[in-house]
């Protein structure tokens, strides 16, 4: 059996070496220089887009039309897969008393028959990066596509307010919970009580290549 001890060098002083740490088992510990998604971000691939104005929600569970879809359209087998990070909605108008909205999302199975159309244009998807640049990818956003019914599921939280009023909102954290692929779908529908209760809704993703 071979006994070695492993070192690295200092990143700010690289001519110095310094031991690497192990846990009881073995296991190396490697703590994190920077938040997980600094690295992304300063490379320019997180992106950010949502609808301009308010839509009316939806007051039952949805079906076969979306509210806002997000549609990969890069090459199947060797493009890049986008991470949803966040979905959002902002309440832009709500009726007088007890009203309340929740988001509801699907991740489609199958490549939809025909492309989706691009209702959001390139010029309104924001780098997450100060001057990143404008968009250069292949995200197509199409809003209130038809799409098929794989099972609409509830996502994150529901907003309740009491008042009439806007800015009521939900931001709801994936973390890359959601990956679409080359010719993958994804879509958003707000859901409330009443149609008077309208959102706009977003997302923001990552483009990265997976293997």
């Amino acid at each position: 059996m071979l006994n070695f001890i492993l070192k690295a060098l200092q990143r700010s002083n690289p001519s110095r070496q310094v031991p690497l740490r192990a846990d009881a088992d073995g296991r190396l510990i490697v703590t994190e220089e920077l938040p997980s998604l600094v690295h992304l971000v300063n490379q320019g691939a997180v992106w950010s887009a949502g609808e301009a104005t308010g839509v009316a929600s939806v007051i039952a569970p949805p079906t076969t039309t979306a509210q806002i879809s997000l549609y990969n359209d890069e090459e199947e087998g060797t493009g890049k897969s986008y991470l949803v990070l966040r979905a959002y909605g902002l309440v832009t108008a709500s009726p007088a008393g007890l009203s309340q909205f929740g988001i509801v999302h699907c991740v489609h199975r199958l490549k939809p028959a025909t492309k989706p159309t691009a209702d959001i244009a390139a010029a309104s998807i924001t780098n997450m990066k100060a001057r990143g640049g404008p968009y250069d990818g292949r995200a197509i956003i199409d809003l209130a596509a038809t799409v098929a019914d794989d099972l609409w599921k509830p996502l994150g939280y529901s907003i309740l307010n009491a008042v009439t009023g806007v800015g009521w909102q939900a931001d709801i954290w994936l973390d890359s919970l959601i990956v679409i692929p080359p010719g993958g779908l994804y879509s958003l529908v707000a859901v409330s009580q009443a149609t008077t209760v309208n959102t706009r809704l977003g997302f923001t993703w990552a483009e990265v290549l997976l293997g």
